[in-house]
């Protein structure tokens, strides 16, 4: 399936310089969420069975970083990372709810997946840790 990530700008590198890491949203429609005059839209190949949906999601190290970093217990930190919860569930920020997304996505590869499929304001949403994944991503032409 194809799957669609618009960005401000060309993107060049991959790094864990962003607000998520290395982790790109992507939506099985393009949608822009860009103010920039000239948006870039990346288009990315993903089988199904290399996608887990987040409430799959298990990993005890993962949710014992969930759990330092929203000083809670691992019981609730698995319902984070799990997506029954969010961190606002438990006084987290936009901060905080932004790196338990990027905990997500770096879960899914943990345990083996290119992305993890989850659901944000904008509807079905894919993240997908990128490093070494640059030449996946095909632009779109506009």
């Amino acid at each position: 399936m194809e799957i669609y990530h618009t960005s401000p700008d060309k993107i060049l590198e991959i790094n864990n310089n962003g607000m998520f890491g290395d982790v790109l949203f992507f939506s099985d429609n393009v949608y822009f969420m860009t103010q920039s005059n000239d948006p870039v839209v990346y288009k990315m190949e993903v089988s199904e069975d290399s996608i887990i949906d987040v409430r799959n999601l298990d990993s005890e190290s993962v949710i014992v970083r969930i759990a330092e970093y929203l000083n809670i217990n691992e019981d609730d930190a698995e319902r984070v990372l799990d997506g029954r919860d969010t961190a606002w569930d438990y006084n987290g920020d936009g901060e905080a709810d932004w790196y338990m997304l990027q905990l997500q996505a770096e879960c899914a590869k943990e345990m083996g997946y290119k992305a993890c499929r989850s659901q944000d304001e904008q509807g079905v949403v894919y993240m997908i840790c990128m490093t070494d994944m640059l030449d996946e991503l095909i632009e779109v032409p506009q």
